[in-house]
């Protein structure tokens, strides 16, 4: 048997009544003389609740030295052995405490980090579904009771009539679930991938278009079966191109400036491949112009007719897009006014003013671009001061406020899974790519100065800058995948074709160049 204190053979031993351990008499008398409890289990001990160990063959233990002999320097040396056993002791004792609470803060931690783990992948999955389903940046427009009374159609209102409301969400509902489809399946080879992209190469060229003495094309779009173009020109007027035989098979004139941006209808959430292809020829296409007025053609046997002019703007307009729905039409201008319209009727179903008085977020309101949520839910505006706002088309109302670019955002673009926002500027050499679950920037991406447009393909695998070159960046990451030679002119406008995954290009050279890998 072992002293609990000392861990050696007890020379006069002692049992306690309470926990059973066994002590050297003296060191667990000197103990409880300082503590008062069992040095094991610190339960309150006392002198009686100890017990005399009866051990053979007992030792004559020599007679306690005196301080002037060698037995004297040996009881010093026992008396610090003493000292130094009972401070063992303690420190084996708190270390055990410590081990104990170590284990249990590791264990703690551990069960913490797994909650928070769990926690923000529940977040980011709402946040996802938030953005797929409802489309939604600030406020959850779709609970919002609108009670109050709507403006005259044809005047405008800060919210859309009941009917527009509702096809927008239908829209919504319907394109949620198809577009995570679609852009699950992707395209069939050959469409371009971030690893073709590589390849790609000028394989065509439709050249002099629009007028020489006010040379320059500054919009360009491409309809939904791939088999039209539709290019705006600084001459004032409007192309329809046939791809296949680079034949114009319309001139839409009207404006009294320069063409500033051009659209189909049917283009939104076109599939890419060849599916595509079967698409219909799209019933309208749409103009706007620094004359401040924005045109809507229909579409009329083998040609395009001018229906309506949309008017009320104060300033050029800079930005058009064709609603998701295909029913209707919104633009921006540099008055600070952005506004929907109904293709078919030219109704103004929604204009939402500039603010009569400064607003306190310190961006401007002078609209330099315009586009449309692939759910149709939000629109964005970019400002000349190079924030961009995102608003619900609905309610009329700021859902968010992205700041940072140098310059006016001259060029904005959605990704088609909904996730993303390209936002480049002309003072600026590199495009910011913003991740609208996070409402921050998720990459920014190096270009050279000048960028006058960008485009996500119908992929969401490849995102296109024009400008001074042609760059293509693939992957999550937007590497680069192909670089062009310097443009001659500048590049102002460039489109995917959704059939054929075809990268078309124009500029101020008066021509639409056709890039396939």
């Amino acid at each position: 048997m072992f002293c609990a204190i000392s861990g050696e053979a007890p020379k006069e031993p002692v049992v306690s009544k309470k926990s059973g351990h066994v002590y050297e008499r003296r060191l667990i008398e000197q103990y409880i003389d300082e503590h008062g409890t069992d040095p094991v289990t610190k339960e309150p001990l006392a002198m009686d609740d100890l017990l005399t160990l009866q051990s053979t063959p007992r030792t004559a233990f020599p007679r306690p030295p005196t301080h002037s002999s060698v037995p004297s320097l040996l009881g010093a040396l026992q008396n610090e052995y003493d000292a130094m056993v009972f401070e063992t002791l303690e420190l084996r004792k708190q270390y055990d405490a410590v081990r104990q609470d170590l284990a249990h803060a590791l264990y703690t931690n551990d069960a913490s980090m797994r909650v928070i783990a769990r926690l923000m992948k529940e977040r980011d999955d709402a946040r996802e579904a938030l953005a797929s389903v409802h489309a939604s940046l600030g406020g959850a427009s779709g609970d919002v009771d609108m009670t109050h009374e709507e403006a005259p159609a044809s005047a405008g209102g800060l919210t859309l009539p009941a009917d527009a409301a509702a096809a927008i969400d239908a829209t919504a509902a319907h394109e949620s679930g198809e577009r995570r489809a679609r852009i699950k399946r992707g395209a069939p080879a050959p469409y371009p991938t971030p690893a073709t992209a590589t390849n790609l190469h000028e394989t065509q060229s439709i050249s002099a278009l629009h007028s020489a003495s006010s040379p320059g094309i500054q919009a360009l779009d491409v309809s939904a079966n791939g088999a039209l173009l539709l290019t705006g020109g600084l001459d004032k007027t409007v192309l329809v191109l046939e791809r296949a035989t680079d034949k114009v098979l319309a001139t839409l004139q009207g404006h009294t400036q320069a063409v500033t941006a051009v659209a189909f209808s049917g283009r939104s959430n076109a599939a890419a491949g060849p599916g595509s292809s079967e698409a219909p020829l799209p019933p309208f296409a749409v103009s706007a112009s620094a004359d401040k007025s924005v045109r809507v053609w229909r579409h009329t046997g083998e040609t395009y007719e001018l229906l309506h002019v949309l008017q009320g703007a104060e300033a050029e307009i800079t930005g058009v897009d064709v609603h998701p729905t295909d029913a209707f039409v919104g633009c921006a201008s540099r008055d600070g006014s952005w506004a929907l319209y109904a293709l078919d009727s030219g109704a103004c179903l929604l204009r939402v003013p500039p603010p009569t008085h400064a607003g306190d977020d310190g961006a401007g309101m002078v609209y330099t671009s315009f586009a449309f949520h692939p759910d149709g839910q939000l629109a964005a505006t970019g400002t000349a001061d190079g924030a961009i706002r995102v608003w619900d088309v609905k309610l009329g109302r700021q859902s968010a406020l992205f700041t940072g670019h140098a310059g006016a955002v001259h060029s904005l673009h959605f990704s088609p899974n909904g996730y993303l926002l390209a936002a480049a500027s002309r003072d600026d050499a590199h495009v910011k790519v913003w991740d609208l679950r996070k409402l921050a920037v998720a990459r920014t991406i190096e270009a050279t100065p000048g960028i006058e447009q960008v485009r996500f393909d119908p992929t969401a695998q490849l995102l296109a800058i024009v400008g001074a070159d042609v760059r293509v960046m693939g992957g999550k990451t937007f590497e680069p995948c192909f670089v062009s030679e310097p443009c001659t002119l500048p590049a102002t406008s460039v489109q995917w074709s959704p059939v054929d995954g075809a990268l078309l290009v124009a500029g101020l050279d008066r021509a639409v160049h056709t890039y396939l890998p």
